[in-house]
């Protein structure tokens, strides 16, 4: 028996575990990237980018919901209709917010997801089309979480830069230990 954290993919598996164990292994990382900080660090951007781990933190929870809710569940997509219907730039950090905003808004997506993403995983498989057509083709479920895997990818470099510029907080994984809200 393995004994890895829950967010580690698999030593072995099925292409699914893999990609969803890859999926919640770079979830995990970057939510402990952003962990712990205040509104003004959640703010903080470095002199050469627009990004910061709040406005990253609020783009992850609408990727998720877009890709999650709208592309694969075929569900109102609420956190991406908010950031819109609001006129707000979901990159931009609102000083007035309570950072805890911010973190519950990104863990409640990621749970939703990772209901879906359950769903997936017992009801469908990889190859099913999803809600995201271009030319007429619709892209399978497999195609949007690679998206997703990518996504995390990009930004969990990022993250990586900018809590290091924070308070120094380096490395590549999460302490073995760690679980982000949607684990408890």
């Amino acid at each position: 028996m393995e004994i890895l954290p829950p967010w580690e993919p698999p030593m072995s598996g099925s292409d699914q575990q893999h990609l969803f164990g890859m999926l919640d292994r770079l979830r995990a990382t970057f939510r402990y990237k952003a962990d712990g900080l205040d509104i003004e660090q959640l703010a903080t951007k470095l002199p050469s980018s627009q990004l910061s781990l709040g406005g990253l933190l609020q783009h992850l929870a609408l990727v998720e919901d877009e890709k999650f809710t709208y592309f694969i569940a075929g569900q109102r997509p609420e956190v991406l209709l908010g950031f819109t219907a609001n006129g707000r730039e979901h990159f931009v950090v609102d000083l007035e917010e309570d950072p805890e905003n911010l973190y519950q808004r990104y863990d409640r997506a990621v749970a939703k997801s990772r209901g879906i993403q359950q769903s997936v995983i017992e009801e469908r498989n990889l190859d099913t089309g999803s809600g995201l057509a271009f030319e007429g083709k619709h892209a399978s479920i497999r195609r949007i979480i690679c998206d997703l895997i990518e996504e995390y990818g990009r930004h969990a470099g990022h993250a990586d830069l900018l809590r290091e510029a924070i308070d120094g907080r380096v490395g590549e994984d999460p302490p073995f230990d760690y679980l982000p809200a949607w684990y408890a």
